[in-house]
């Protein structure tokens, strides 16, 4: 009986050695888009068989901006609280009262209007919407023309694309519908203009004809657009974890400067991988800036078009939802360098998550 005494003890010493020094750190596997930045493939005599219009544009709601002035934008949603550069040359206009949502602003004309928050007019997609009723309204094609000019693009949506990032053309308009395919409900929608989805490059593209770029910015400018994206993969985080019944992450300076860190390193030391080469894996640089955790969760992404394709792209990569979905986790940091995004999540050692009981919707 003694022997069997021990042998459980050992055994439950053996696992709490495993839970406060395995599990509460997770990392998982780096994160690419599946489409890099710039890989357009020419194809001068490719033959294009479908060059309609599109359905009509809608008529109400936040699509209705894009084409419009800054001023009709201002006009209709105030003034924004914030104005910050993008990596393509037009300036995104950032609202987080009454609705939130991104428009982008180029030389005073606003190129696209991005939202995830429930409350939004995104007709004629609603969000929370289950997916099969847009399947059910609207015609959803694997390869979507784009028309500049004399120059013709086409997007080929890949399966996992049809699934959760689907792209709908209207008269002189797209939409990129972006979908939890694991719950099947749209989680945000972004309207577009030609130009701007053609620079962006979102899917696998095939051009007839020049290709159209955005300037590359400095460094001084791409400092700022680091920081951009940083506040809105955090913002973006929230709102995909408000939609999930979970509570918000509040932002920590210490937990930003580590993700900083691990994103510019990435860039600079030519990697991808949550152990880095100087600095260690996350448990270890965690403790090297002295912060305190219950659990700590890392997810690092590489080449999307901005911060609204890595937050997505993290949330159907199931083991990249498991963090940015986690219910315990209370303290959130980010880092941008690039092409390069790091998330760390933490429960913090000093305070309890207010809702870590709270049920998921």
């Amino acid at each position: 009986m003694k022997v069997l005494w021990k042998i459980a003890l050992l055994l439950c010493v053996l696992l709490a050695l495993f839970y406060f020094m395995g599990s509460r750190v997770q990392e998982n596997e780096p994160l690419e888009s599946p489409v890099k930045h710039g890989t357009a493939i020419p194809a001068p005599n490719k033959e294009v068989v479908e060059l309609t219009a599109g359905p009509k544009r809608p008529e109400t709601g936040l699509s209705t901006l894009v084409g419009k002035s800054s001023d009709r934008l201002v006009e209709l949603m105030g003034e924004p609280d914030r104005i910050e550069p993008s990596a393509y040359g037009y300036e995104w206009w950032v609202y987080l009262e009454d609705i939130q949502l991104m428009a982008g602003v180029e030389d005073g004309i606003v190129n696209q209007v991005f939202s995830a928050d429930q409350k939004a007019d995104v007709t004629p997609i609603p969000i929370g919407q289950n997916i099969n009723e847009v399947f059910r309204f609207s015609i959803i094609e694997s390869e979507v023309n784009v028309i500049l000019d004399e120059n013709i693009y086409t997007f080929t949506l890949n399966s996992q694309d049809l699934k959760d990032r689907i792209l709908l053309k209207y008269e002189d308009l797209y939409a990129q519908v972006y979908v939890d395919a694991e719950d099947e409900v749209i989680e945000g929608v972004r309207f577009i203009n030609p130009k701007t989805l053609v620079i962006h490059q979102p899917y696998d593209m095939e051009f007839a004809g020049d290709l159209v770029v955005s300037n590359r910015p400095s460094s001084s400018v791409q400092m700022e657009v680091d920081r951009s994206m940083e506040r809105q993969i955090i913002e973006l985080t929230n709102m995909y974890r408000e939609h999930h019944g979970l509570n918000p992450l509040e932002n920590d300076y210490w937990l930003s400067l580590l993700a900083q860190n691990h994103s510019k390193d990435m860039a600079i030391e030519n990697y991808f991988s949550h152990e880095s080469p100087s600095a260690g894996n996350l448990s270890q640089r965690l403790k090297s800036l002295g912060i305190e955790h219950k659990k700590a969760g890392e997810n690092i992404a590489a080449n999307y078009v901005d911060a609204i394709e890595a937050v997505h792209g993290w949330l159907n990569s199931p083991a990249h939802r498991s963090v940015l979905l986690d219910s315990d986790v209370t303290d959130i940091g980010t880092g941008a360098y690039g092409k390069y995004y790091t998330q760390v999540l933490i429960k913090s050692d000093k305070k309890e998550n207010p809702n870590s009981n709270f049920l998921r919707k």
